[in-house]
């Protein structure tokens, strides 16, 4: 698993979204291709982590799943709230993006998206309405 958490503004300034958007994306290829930075104490990671992130970076690299930062792009332009967490899991030879994110209200909406096409799957959480960006009778 690999994750990512940030706690960030989503202004709809162009600027700052193709910056954070880049910024983003070398952050997430960095961590996908280092595995983990024990060594500043930043993250920990064990040999399944390093595993887990070698095998997201061939994934990545073979082209089996899209970006981390096109993804960012899509839920930023079509969702009403705020990032605040990924993870990518491998779930029998499926990879999976999970999005925790901050809906207008403030509820906590989790959001799962293939990576491979970066299509919505499923899901969770209260006044999912609110993002504008979940299709009603999307599984949770």
């Amino acid at each position: 698993m690999v994750n990512i958490l940030l706690i960030a503004n989503s202004s709809p300034r162009p600027c700052n979204s193709v910056m954070r958007l880049l910024f983003l994306s070398t952050i997430f290829c960095l961590l996908v291709a280092i595995g983990a930075v024990s060594s500043v104490g930043v993250l920990k990671a064990d040999d399944s982590d390093a595993a887990d992130a070698r095998a997201a970076r061939r994934a990545l690299d073979a082209g089996e799943i899209r970006p981390f930062g096109q993804l960012l792009a899509q839920v930023e332009r079509d969702c009403r709230g705020r990032f605040v967490e990924m993870e990518l899991e491998e779930d029998d030879g499926r990879w999976i993006y999970e999005i925790k994110m901050l809906g207008p209200q403030g509820d906590v909406a989790e959001l799962e998206y293939d990576a491979a096409d970066l299509r919505l799957l499923e899901a969770e959480g209260k006044r999912l309405g609110a993002l504008e960006c979940v299709p009603p009778g999307t599984p949770d």
